[in-house]
């Protein structure tokens, strides 16, 4: 009974080796007798250290990126799914992709190899932030370059600053439009120090406050088509994925 189990358990290893190495397998760190990985990936000189204080390092690592990169992966979702013109969906994918590998590693125990993919996923995400950050950039500035035509329109209208309710919509806006550049800067100077999903945000807030501007200081009859130009800035803004066939026209 013992051969039979034993010759079973040869022949299942031989068949899942010959499916691993069809599949690629060959290039993926194979497991030691003494715990440590080889792989056809590194010569000596260039395989990660799999020491017990490397793996044990590598635990904090990955568990700290595990849930960073999860979140941020997350937001690109949101990202490249509202704007699929802007070309960041390859982008996206690579970095799902290499988050997947690195989660399979994970799952293996594979903490060594869990954490370089991660590495390598972290500066992926890092360099798709970057493109998003730039281009939002870009968008809240012209937005808020925008809104101040709109206020000093309103500001030079003598008829509206007479008006109560009109003067309070002047201020209302003034106040506005300083916290939407305050937000501006915020979001540069987080970009410029490549914070770059915190200067995501800083430009979304800063985006939200111009939009706001646009639609209070359109005239009644064109408010709608103003919120239809920027339904998708709007939904994005508030980190939620748009659904396309409810554009307005």
């Amino acid at each position: 009974m013992q051969k039979v189990i034993s010759l079973t358990a040869i022949l299942t290893f031989c068949l899942l080796t010959a499916l691993w190495a069809q599949d690629g397998g060959k290039d993926d760190p194979v497991r030691n007798p003494d715990g440590t990985y080889s792989t056809s990936k590194y010569d000596e000189a260039e395989r990660p250290d799999d020491s017990y204080l490397a793996r044990f390092e590598a635990q904090g690592v990955v568990d700290r990126l595990l849930k960073k990169n999860f979140d941020i992966i997350l937001l690109l979702r949101v990202v490249s799914t509202n704007f699929p013109e802007k070309g960041w969906t390859e982008d996206y994918n690579k970095c799902f992709e290499g988050y997947k590998k690195a989660m399979a590693y994970y799952y293996q125990r594979n903490m060594i190899y869990a954490r370089k993919e991660l590495e390598t996923n972290t500066r992926d995400i890092k360099a798709l932030l970057k493109k998003v950050a730039d281009d939002y950039e870009k968008d809240s500035k012209t937005i808020l370059d925008e809104c101040i035509d709109q206020v000093l329109a309103l500001h030079f209208n003598e008829k509206a600053k007479a008006d109560p309710a009109k003067s309070r919509e002047i201020l209302d806006n003034q106040i506005r439009l300083r916290i939407g550049f305050g937000q501006l800067d915020n979001g540069s100077f987080s970009n410029m120090t490549m914070n770059y999903e915190l200067a995501i945000y800083h430009f979304r807030m800063a985006k939200a406050y111009g939009i706001k501007i646009l639609e209070e200081t359109a005239k009644p009859e064109e408010r709608g088509s103003v919120r239809a130009k920027y339904q998708i800035q709007i939904a994005d803004n508030m980190n939620r994925i748009f659904d396309k066939s409810k554009i307005s026209n």
